[in-house]
């Protein structure tokens, strides 16, 4: 993934232009891709502290593999920056992820779709982080009325701060029917018992609304 943040705020002109000039990736390796535009970055239902990273687009390469995904990087068949100029970015921070499929996206892509940046809470170790994440809170977001699709990527690698923690230690993609359904999801039973145990090993979560754009088929 590449979360992108401009020196500007895009168009909607800019937007529309890009995208239907978005490069496809020759690259054999490459699986899919995604350009998600960021659309609304309210808290939605939750009450968290927030990173000082926001991004303004988040796109997506998809691979098989850890190898796969180097190769193509090697290579230089993968444009991360998709449709944004360079000269127009002001932070671009790159970020190599596990994919974990929870509950399958809806086939028809509808609805909206939620990307989250979640950090870490300093005093949890990388494998407790992964347990609690993959294993109890993917229970509990499960459960939560509405939801229509959820993902969890693990991130391997990527930019780190002068402390040398990770900027960013997962990403989240859920889908829901609508902005309704979301602040309703997390104001429930259910909501505030998945908040509650994210607590214990989140210490920072920023999340979008995002206007995803798949530029080529993607799992």
């Amino acid at each position: 993934m590449a979360l992108m943040r401009t020196k500007m705020d895009l168009t909607e002109e800019q937007v529309s232009r890009g995208i239907a000039d978005l490069p496809t990736s020759t690259d054999p390796n490459v699986l899919g891709q995604v350009f998600n535009r960021v659309s609304d970055s309210s808290q939605k239902g939750i009450s968290y502290a927030r990173g000082s990273f926001e991004p303004d687009a988040i796109s997506q390469f998809f691979f098989g593999d850890i190898s796969a995904s180097m190769m193509a990087a090697h290579a230089g068949g993968v444009g991360l920056s998709m449709c944004v100029p360079q000269h127009v970015i002001e932070q671009m921070e790159l970020i190599l992820c596990l994919q974990n499929t929870v509950l399958k996206p809806p086939a028809d892509k509808g609805g909206l779709k939620r990307m989250s940046i979640l950090r870490k809470r300093p005093d949890v170790s990388d494998e407790e982080f992964q347990d609690q994440w993959f294993n109890m809170h993917s229970i509990l977001v499960k459960r939560l009325p509405g939801i229509q699709g959820y993902r969890q990527n693990l991130v391997l690698d990527g930019a780190r701060n002068a402390a040398g923690e990770r900027l960013v230690d997962g990403m989240v993609e859920l889908w829901f029917p609508d902005g309704e359904t979301i602040e309703a999801a997390f104001r429930s039973d259910a909501g505030i018992t998945t908040m509650t145990h994210a607590k214990e090993f989140i210490s920072e979560i920023n999340t979008y609304l995002v206007q995803p754009h798949e530029i080529s088929g993607c799992a």
